[in-house]
């Protein structure tokens, strides 16, 4: 079957041509009065604070579907086009030079909203070529943003942390999508459902942290 014309919007790689630095938060957990959600937007209110133009795009409120299904893998495949909803978020990745991924760490690793929603938007013909040429997304800065239980001191200590850093910012961002600027960031020693006031202080002091690292980015 002879290959499908890539979309004209990954040609073009990305739309955005203002002078204003765009920032785009992904979040993914299903409550939304959530950490998880605070820390995302406290990300862009930084950035907001030095000028940058934001969006927040919480995956579960948009119903985005994680699930990796033929339409996926026809496309993988060349034989069908990408799937509108997974097209729709690669615009706005173009859009932007700063992207955030937000999400609770579940057994040491990604949620299943925020890995469903890498295998399909940072996907073969966007955030990687076949043909090992540069990638659409090559150029922007991505931050993956971790809330964890346990404190970052012991991430390193138990050899989870390399065990993420390798998955996700090597082999992922940095091998296959050839994204140089990508960093872990930790949110840590969280409890979930301690609405205690001293949990609430420390979340206080971890969302100050955030939004100093995204005016820091801007």
């Amino acid at each position: 079957m002879p290959k499908l014309a890539i979309p004209a919007y990954i040609i073009a790689i990305g739309s955005y041509n203002g002078t204003m630095s765009k920032f785009l938060a992904f979040t993914a957990n299903p409550e939304p009065e959530s950490l998880t959600q605070y820390i995302g937007k406290a990300f862009l209110e930084g950035a907001e604070t030095k000028g940058a133009d934001t969006e927040f795009v919480d995956l579960h409120a948009i119903g985005f579907d994680p699930t990796y299904r033929m339409a996926d893998r026809k496309q993988y495949l060349d034989e069908a086009l990408m799937p509108d909803d997974v097209a729709a978020l690669q615009k706005k990745i173009l859009d932007a030079d700063v992207i955030a991924l937000v999400f609770p760490v579940y057994w040491f690793q990604m949620p299943a909203m925020m890995k469903g929603f890498t295998e399909r938007v940072l996907c073969r013909h966007f955030g990687y070529n076949p043909d090992g040429s540069k990638s659409v997304i090559a150029d922007k800065k991505f931050r993956v943003i971790m809330l964890t239980g346990r404190s970052e001191q012991w991430y390193h200590d138990s050899g989870i942390h390399d065990a993420i850093y390798n998955q996700v910012i090597y082999y992922m961002f940095h091998h296959y999508c050839g994204v140089k600027d990508a960093e872990l960031v930790y949110v840590d020693n969280l409890e979930m459902g301690d609405n205690s006031a001293k949990a609430r202080e420390a979340a206080a002091k971890q969302i100050e942290n955030i939004k100093e690292l995204g005016a820091s980015m801007a």
